[in-house]
């Protein structure tokens, strides 16, 4: 179900996607094609009576039509090959053959579908995830039949266009019956996510539920819902052209952080805790030896804070070092000294902006997309980081395909 952008919920994670970007990952999506299981319906029909319609689709291509007047759902247009076969219905409910003009045995046939959907995407809680399209429910507006496509191989030339034409009559006579009996049948149509990618997300403060959706002229918003705990808010980046904009709550950024960390280190300990806190584009860290004594026992650990200027630098991901210093635990304010030995050490460290840190990275990254090369190597899609944005709620990114 589509929420009315008049809802008033924080987000954990948010990601903005342009009409041209769905479209190019719909190639992905469909690739060789997506089978949908077959559906049949019987609907009477004048002068032939009761007609019994098997369709079994397998879904070729698609296209997002996004507009803001379509009531919140998105306008998606799907080809498909359709397996149709058509038989009459007698008084003992056995199936004949219907007409010489429609198709006794199951025979290809090119459908072309538009309808207003509901996009689905569901963190549920065993934090495996639902994403697609709900046929159920959703509007149809057309089925249409292509009368200008080839003749099928076994099929008589003489017979494929009165064939077609017949066929389109039944779709405009039945194809809101059909269309029923498919998202009674089918549900949603998409693909289910592992619990792996879902864990991820909840470490990021997503709250197990449905994603709210907006959607604009040309552009699809969705926000997975916060956990109360989470700090922040995750906002919609602006985007334009083939890109997705991508954004975290202050917290996600924080637990990303400490998911990233323990990666890099490999399977050893991690000897110390971090902690991120952001700013107008700036990211404070704080780092600090893991605590090994009990909670009861006064803090004494040093630590050690910094400030990062991230910004893109010539197609490339920079991030400068503007200070670095040490502050000494809060157990020691009782001698009146910490917050003056803290300032000086942080005046000290902002000595490093005279001649700041730089670390550069590329600024597209290989993605995996599940799929394998002959030799085995993983097929991998270039994503490139085109804007970032750093404020106090969260972190912004916008990039597109490389």
């Amino acid at each position: 179900m589509t929420t009315p952008a008049t809802r008033a919920t924080r987000w954990a994670v948010c990601a903005a996607v342009t009409e041209e970007m769905l479209n190019d990952l719909v190639l992905f999506a469909v690739g060789g094609g997506v089978p949908l299981d077959p559906v049949e319906t019987d609907v009477a029909l004048p002068a032939m009576g009761d007609v019994r319609l098997s369709v079994a689709l397998t879904i070729t291509g698609g296209t997002f039509d996004l507009r803001a007047d379509d009531g919140g759902r998105v306008r998606v247009v799907v080809t498909a090959a359709g397996e149709v076969e058509a038989k009459a219905v007698d008084y003992e409910g056995d199936s004949v053959p219907a007409s010489p003009m429609l198709p006794s045995g199951p025979v290809p046939i090119p459908v072309r579908v538009e309808a207003l959907v509901d996009p689905v995407v569901e963190l549920r809680d065993d934090l495996t995830m639902q994403v697609g399209l709900a046929v159920e429910g959703g509007e149809l507006i057309g089925v249409t039949v292509d009368a200008d496509a080839p003749t099928p191989e076994g099929v008589d030339p003489t017979t494929w266009l009165p064939m077609t034409q017949m066929v389109n009559m039944l779709f405009v006579s039945m194809g809101a019956q059909l269309w029923a009996s498919l998202g009674q049948h089918v549900g949603v149509v998409g693909t289910e996510v592992g619990a792996d990618v879902g864990a991820v997300l909840s470490d990021l403060g997503v709250a197990v539920g449905r994603a709210d959706v907006r959607v604009g002229s040309g552009l699809l918003t969705l926000g997975l819902p916060a956990d109360t705990d989470v700090v922040g808010r995750a906002t919609p980046v602006p985007v334009a052209g083939k890109r997705v904009a991508l954004s975290l709550a202050e917290s996600g950024v924080h637990r990303l952080a400490a998911l990233l960390v323990p990666m890099a280190l490999g399977p050893r300990p991690m000897p110390f805790e971090i902690q991120v806190d952001l700013g107008d584009q700036k990211v404070q860290g704080t780092l600090r030896q893991t605590r090994i004594l009990s909670e009861r026992v006064p803090d004494l650990r040093l630590s050690l804070r910094t400030d990062l200027r991230p910004r893109l630098v010539g197609g490339r991901l920079e991030v400068s070092l503007r200070a670095a210093w040490v502050e000494l635990p809060s157990i020691f304010g009782g001698f009146g000294l910490t917050g003056v030995i803290n300032d000086v050490s942080r005046r000290v460290g902002e000595l490093a902006s005279l001649a700041p840190l730089r670390l550069r990275f590329p600024a597209v990254i290989q993605v995996p997309i599940g799929t394998k090369q002959p030799d085995g190597t993983p097929d991998t899609i270039g994503i490139q980081v085109d804007d970032l944005r750093v404020t106090s709620d969260g972190l912004g990114v916008v990039a597109g395909l490389a």
